[in-house]
């Protein structure tokens, strides 16, 4: 094996050994357990745990702090929702709703007006959700509206045993709430949340939903759909997703879709045209039984599972449009390739400051080169160029790791990209 090989492999090893390469890391200060819920509130960070009640970050991430006083019984730290409004923090629990003015420092329970339903044990409010200065929540035996900060609750037109309605959402000044475990399959509402209606499709029952203007999505227990028509009539999105389709949480980064997929399907999968085709994007991930949401947060995406935090760098989903292509960069950079994994093509997308002669290069796993793809004098710039398997010398490449190098005289980086045939 001659120097370069050797060379090539030490620097591979060292690189995988930090973890260089994009994937979902598990975040070093996560605390241990179950979440459902991550919400962010002024550059504070709240979790809802299903067990240890609720925690906060006012360090973005760096150090957690259990917030549970006044959560005194084992169903009051099952929390499912946290919302932040009006100056107070409200919790949903399995024993109803609860309500801080402290920042959570205290937790008194609210829950005036919801009963406990014929089958239930407790309240088991498993949502809340503020709309016009009206506050809703999905318990076992009803949706329920308060107008008051959650002193007195008072039930709709929902009522019965098994409602929990959860992840209610507002799409151009309708209301809808999932219902993921039985008939119907979602709610909706017309009227500020007075009145609500059962709704039913060919999506199954509903999990989440994203509002965009023009755009309304959900994630259901048969994967994502699109609405274009304020859920009306329904689109299926879901080729490539894995079998049994749990999309638990979709939310849009860098002009790209992302959803989560919990029980049997578990993963995380990313699209780059609105959701007709979508790639697994879970390296890193172990197998979880649920991953719930998903937020952003800085320069990452948070991940709430059930085996603690999950973060991604979310500078893997930036591919530039050609007026960005035109901006003068400032510092050495080398994007992710995309599509990735791909087949047969894909576009590598770099940056230089400065005058500089340029190499960027394929290699093979075992550090083989397989193709130069820039050999170059290079004047400052973003520059975008396809990487074609069909196009090189060894076109029946094998589905496989390769990675591509950019290297000039004052900077150099190593990027992962995957063939899948």
């Amino acid at each position: 094996m001659n120097e370069f090989k050797i060379l090539f492999l030490f620097n591979l090893i060292f690189i995988l050994s930090k973890t260089i390469y994009p994937q979902w890391i598990h975040m070093p200060s996560s605390p241990s357990g179950y979440f459902r819920d991550i919400v962010e509130s002024g550059g504070v960070l709240y979790l809802a745990s299903g067990g240890n009640g609720v925690y906060k970050s006012t360090d973005e991430g760096t150090s957690w702090q259990m917030i549970s006083n006044g959560l005194n019984t084992q169903q009051a730290k099952d929390t499912y929702q946290v919302v932040d409004y009006n100056g107070a923090l409200y919790v949903a629990t399995t024993n109803g709703i609860y309500k801080s003015t402290n920042a959570g420092d205290n937790w008194i329970k609210k829950s005036n007006g919801i009963t406990i339903g014929p089958g239930a044990l407790y309240e088991f409010c498993e949502s809340i959700f503020e709309y016009n200065g009206k506050l809703f929540t999905g318990a076992w035996n009803g949706i329920y509206r308060s107008t008051d900060g959650a002193e007195n609750w008072v039930i709709t037109n929902i009522s019965g045993q098994g409602i929990k309605a959860r992840n209610f959402v507002n799409h151009n000044d309708i209301l809808f709430a999932a219902k993921e475990e039985i008939n119907p399959d979602a709610y909706k509402s017309t009227d500020d949340g007075v009145t609500w209606e059962g709704i039913t499709g060919s999506f199954y029952n509903a999990i989440t939903f994203l509002s965009e203007p023009t755009k309304f999505w959900m994630g259901s227990i048969n994967g994502v759909w699109l609405s274009t028509d304020n859920g009306t009539n329904w689109e299926q999105r879901s080729n490539g997703l894995s079998p049994d389709p749990y999309s638990s949480s979709i939310i849009r980064v860098n002009g790209k879709l992302i959803t989560s997929l919990k029980f049997g399907g578990s993963g995380i999968f990313r699209s780059f045209d609105e959701g007709l085709n979508w790639e697994e994007w879970g390296e890193g991930l172990p197998f979880l039984n649920s991953i719930e949401k998903l937020i952003v947060f800085n320069d990452k995406i948070l991940a709430a599972t059930s085996n603690g935090l999950w973060q991604r760098d979310t500078s893997e989903l930036i591919t530039f449009t050609n007026n960005q292509l035109k901006s003068t960069p400032v510092s050495y950079k080398l994007y992710q390739n995309y599509p990735n994994p791909f087949n047969p093509s894909t576009k590598i997308i770099y940056s230089i400051p400065e005058l500089s002669f340029v190499t960027l290069k394929v290699y093979d796993i075992l550090g083989n080169e397989i193709a130069t793809l820039v050999n170059e004098e290079k004047p400052l710039g973003n520059y975008e160029i396809e990487f074609n398997t069909h196009s090189i010398e060894v076109w029946n490449m094998p589905s496989e790791i390769y990675f591509y190098k950019l290297t000039t005289n004052n900077f150099s980086q190593t990027k992962k990209m995957i063939l899948l045939k």
